[in-house]
């Protein structure tokens, strides 16, 4: 049985995501984590509250999980779990991670604001830092089933065998159908896009329902979104680059920036090189 942790605030996003990686587990017989971090307010920590009041803080937010993951088992009828944490979140979720033996990451995504442009929010830190799977659901969208897989497929960074085989098994999973989409500023690099897939993926094309597209310009992320608007998927999947020190500085991540404006979910799959 594959296990979802499914990150959790109790915002309307996180809610909504919660309800969307549900649905799934119901329809694949997936088990459920909730992953909270508790977090104490700042009011609190300069009042010095003593720690009888971190007690009971702790004891009533675990309380909070518990309850939610009672209702989602008699909602849904699939086994769930909780793990509640506190400290840092990245180290917390890949502790999470490794006890509960995750598959793969569900979060919610929240409206872009100001703040989260200029610092990131935790979806973009768990994205490039995460070697797991991250399915990331817009605060609006319902699960209806996964049947059309759009994949934005960048030639010019390295794949790994580990990541195609994350990718393949989604479309294996729900039975889907996916379109490889490439944006290029050329069209010479048709050829490569065709052997990559085939070297990199470890599966015969033949089993699966897939084509190809590519269409030449510079703009990647209008093309996308267009793509998107003309395709109308039920998943985009892309594989974050992680940039070094230098490359940050003139590059901002694509995988990152669809998370934010996305419409439709989004499937981040790591690369997983260190």
């Amino acid at each position: 049985m594959k296990t979802i942790i499914v990150c959790t605030d109790f915002s309307q996003e996180a809610e909504n995501a919660t309800h969307y990686a549900a649905s799934m587990a119901k329809e694949n017989k997936y088990r459920i984590i909730l992953f909270n971090l508790q977090t104490i307010s700042i009011h609190a920590l300069n009042a010095q509250a003593s720690a009888d009041f971190f007690y009971t803080q702790t004891l009533k937010n675990q309380k909070k999980l518990e309850h939610k993951a009672t209702k989602l088992n008699a909602l849904y009828a699939i086994e769930t779990g909780y793990h509640l944490a506190s400290g840092n979140f990245i180290e917390e979720l890949e502790n999470c991670i490794q006890i509960h033996k995750c598959d793969f990451l569900v979060m919610g995504m929240a409206e872009k604001t100001l703040e989260q442009k200029l610092l990131g929010n935790s979806v973009t830190r768990a994205i490039h830092r995460i070697k797991k799977p991250i399915l990331i659901i817009p605060a609006h969208i319902e699960y209806t089933g996964i049947r059309k897989i759009l994949f934005a497929y960048d030639t010019h960074k390295s794949m790994t065998w580990s990541a195609m085989n994350d990718i393949y098994y989604f479309i294996n999973e729900f039975n889907a159908e996916v379109e490889v989409f490439n944006v290029s500023e050329s069209l010479k690099d048709f050829a490569e896009v065709i052997h990559d897939i085939d070297l990199n993926s470890g599966y015969d094309l033949n089993d699966i329902k897939y084509s190809f597209k590519m269409i030449q310009s510079i703009e990647v992320i209008k093309a996308i979104e267009e793509e998107i608007r003309l395709t109308n998927p039920d998943l985009l999947t892309m594989v974050p680059y992680k940039y070094n020190l230098v490359e940050s500085l003139f590059h901002r991540s694509k995988t990152a920036i669809m998370a934010y404006k996305n419409k439709v979910p989004l499937l981040s799959i790591p690369l997983n090189i260190d």
